[in-house]
């Protein structure tokens, strides 16, 4: 315990985010609970969870639950689900009527409009994860590259002594942790750099250090981050020059061997969220009267892929 109390965090989903993140957080002693579906189960409490990190490699056996153990007991909930998932992780959390903060760390912004239709939008605050990972086979969590952040705040006004609380909680463990002022900006820019890394690697199907080798890759991925940049700043929110410069130097690192979780996904044959990153994202521009090519044609690549599950 870190804190005054036992805090009481739920996290929900034990993919690349969900996992990571809350393993760090169990590691360092905080009251931690993973909910999970039936199938899943099992297996976690067999094998546990296993962190593969530059920062450090080890393995935690948590508490596992399903939706039929959940109870209103939870302080935070670290909301680390697929967006496709969202409207069942609702439907789960709505029966037992807790009076927790929700966390979400989903990219984009229509989550954050779903989850205010359900539950009361002061508790519902804002998140982004900056992390390259994905569970492999085995079930291993790997970690790459060096990028492992999160960070959250009120959307609404002053945070509350339960995320100040969290917050300092956070800062013990191996992960960077950021209480920010000023979240919905910081949803935005992530929102360009999601929608930049994950359109550039599903259309070539390929990593960022591939693309960016040559000048006609570092181009095309340039011109894609401006085109989203310019989505941003048509909405209000201009992105930062200083995260620019960040996003710009990531992008065309040719040390960036970073794939977008959806061509992982992609290469797995699943289905992924390319409506919730890319359209909603195109529709913003559209609705400025700004005509995004780039991100259309990135679109339509992905509309054709997940037709093809189907057939």
């Amino acid at each position: 315990m870190n804190g005054l109390y036992a805090m009481k965090i739920l996290v929900i989903g034990v993919g690349g985010i969900g996992g990571f993140f809350g393993a760090h957080l169990h590691s360092i002693g905080e009251d931690v609970t993973f909910l999970v579906r039936e199938l899943k189960k099992p297996i976690i409490q067999k094998n546990g969870i296993k962190i593969k990190s530059s920062s450090g490699n080890f393995s935690i056996n948590p508490r596992i639950i399903t939706k039929d153990d959940l109870k209103p007991i939870y302080d935070i909930i670290l909301l680390t689900c697929k967006s496709y998932d969202l409207m069942q992780v609702i439907n789960d959390l709505s029966l037992i009527k807790f009076k927790g903060i929700i966390i979400p760390f989903l990219n984009g912004k229509n989550h954050l409009e779903v989850l205010d239709e359900y539950f009361d939008k002061n508790r519902v605050y804002g998140g982004v994860a900056y992390i390259s990972s994905n569970v492999d086979n085995s079930g291993i969590i790997n970690h790459i590259g060096i990028n492992k952040k999160i960070s959250f705040g009120s959307r609404f006004g002053e945070n509350s002594d339960i995320i100040l609380d969290f917050y300092k909680r956070c800062k013990k463990t191996k992960f960077d942790c950021f209480l920010s002022e000023n979240i919905d900006q910081e949803i935005w820019e992530k929102w360009i750099f999601i929608a930049t890394v994950a359109g550039a690697t599903t259309l070539f199907k390929t990593s960022l250090d591939k693309i960016n080798s040559s000048e006609e890759g570092k181009k095309f991925i340039l011109d894609l981050f401006d085109e989203c940049c310019k989505i941003s700043s048509v909405n209000s929110f201009p992105i930062r020059e200083s995260v620019r410069k960040n996003h710009e130097t990531f992008f065309i690192n040719p040390n960036s061997k970073v794939k977008a979780s959806m061509l992982i996904d992609m290469e797995k044959k699943s289905k992924t969220e390319f409506n919730h990153i890319f359209e909603k994202f195109i529709k913003f521009g559209e609705s400025k009267n700004f005509n995004p090519i780039l991100l259309k044609s990135i679109f339509l690549n992905m509309l054709i892929y997940e037709k093809s599950l189907k057939i």
